[in-house]
């Protein structure tokens, strides 16, 4: 009740400042977002809420472990706001039943040319497919690879820059983090161990543009120490869906852990409304009392085609692909898409068997609107012997699942 009461006060304080707002200035309506902003342009203030409505339905269960469901897979408030014409900040939260998880909440100087400085919690620099906002995905879930290595939002500083040297488009992200942001309670104050997560990270992408070609290539790598100086590290995954909640795909508890290193690798080929992309990234645990290191490795390529014409477009200064916009809200964007995924988290010269995984998917998007998208999946999964939940239920459970998302955002 009270973090209810909190999360009220906070929404109806942002409403207040946007009311504010437009007394000196004006709204503006652009591809489904509104802005409120000042007259002389240096104050900005936009809303971004976002209901994900998900469902799954399961073939080939015969063990009937998976449960067939359909829940609200997420419901985020944020405010994002441009002051003083070079700062920018974002507060953004996700709502669940028991508790305010922290989402993005940084503050942005971008005062210099082509750049910015950034500090607070926000996604490290590491693959294309988690770096891009979960409103543009051309799937439901992220690929396997994305979700078992995500480095995902930490708190840190990060700096970026970006620059298009005739044809070719460069951005380049360097990050300097610590630990996740979680929101602090009373239990926590006097903790008896250092947060020791820290790590690094750095993202380049080059994406040579001609007429209506773009090539998308990318490098990155990120190392982190493990989390409160446990020396544990841990990679799991569900299969490329949220709902039975089972992480098929799961090493156990990795012990006397020094760091782990990620390299990624990622490629898009855009030709009109056609979009091939691809990533392979490797994760390397570097263990301490000559423990023998481990290593894991996934990736997925994917193609789209855009039925009704439309190109998904391309941001240089995220080096990420954006919002496909419909050219007609009354017919909307129609979007065929097929993907295969591959997760490997057997080391067998490490004693590891967390288990492989090959995912084949089929997905059919409609873009109604810029601020409502239906998505339908369709997985066919091929588990090996050793993704078997860490030992919880028997390897080689091969199972399909269709499954649907509503994304609305305003």
């Amino acid at each position: 009740m009270k973090k209810t009461l909190i999360l009220l006060i906070m929404i109806v304080m942002g409403a207040t400042l946007l009311v504010a707002e437009t007394s000196d200035g004006y709204t503006e309506w652009d591809d489904g977002i509104l802005y409120w902003k000042s007259d002389d342009g240096k104050f900005a203030t936009r809303m971004d809420a976002r209901i994900y409505f998900n469902g799954a339905y399961f073939f080939n269960d015969t063990e009937h472990i998976l449960s067939n469901q359909t829940n609200i897979r997420k419901a985020r408030f944020a405010l994002k706001v441009k002051f003083w014409d070079v700062w920018h900040a974002e507060w953004d939260i996700n709502v669940s039943k028991e508790y305010l998880e922290v989402e993005d909440m940084f503050i942005r100087f971008s005062g210099f040319q082509n750049s910015h400085i950034k500090f607070g919690n926000f996604k490290m620099a590491l693959g294309l497919n988690e770096l891009t906002s979960s409103r543009f995905l051309t799937f439901c879930e992220r690929a396997y690879a994305m979700s078992a290595f995500e480095t995902d939002r930490r708190l840190g500083l990060e700096y970026s820059y970006w620059k298009k040297f005739g044809v070719l488009n460069a951005n380049f992200r360097g990050d300097l983090f610590g630990q996740g942001c979680e929101i602090e309670f009373e239990s926590d104050y006097e903790k008896e161990v250092d947060e020791t997560g820290n790590g690094v990270a750095a993202r380049l992408v080059l994406a040579p543009e001609f007429d209506d070609i773009l090539i998308h290539t990318g490098f990155a790598s990120a190392m982190r120490k493990p989390d409160d100086e446990s020396k544990e590290a841990e990679f799991k995954t569900e299969p490329e869906t949220k709902i039975g909640d089972i992480e098929f795909l799961d090493t156990g508890t990795i012990k006397d852990v020094d760091y782990t290193l990620k390299f990624g690798l990622e490629g898009a080929f855009r030709y009109k409304n056609i979009c091939l992309q691809a990533e392979y990234i490797t994760a390397k645990v570097a263990r301490i009392h000559n423990q023998k290191e481990a290593n894991f490795g996934g990736g997925y390529a994917f193609i789209s085609w855009i039925i009704t014409g439309e190109q998904r477009p391309w941001e240089l200064d995220s080096g990420e692909f954006g919002q496909v916009i419909p050219k007609s809200n009354k017919t909307g964007a129609w979007e065929l898409a097929a993907r295969y995924s591959y997760l490997n988290l057997t080391d067998e010269d490490a004693k590891i068997y967390g288990g492989k995984a090959n995912n084949y998917t089929f997905g059919l998007n409609w873009y109604a609107n810029p601020n409502l998208k239906f998505q339908l999946n369709y997985t066919m999964v091929d588990n090996s012997k050793n993704a078997d939940s860490d030992g919880d239920y028997d390897g080689n459970y091969d199972f399909n699942y269709i499954q649907g998302m509503v994304v609305v955002n305003f």
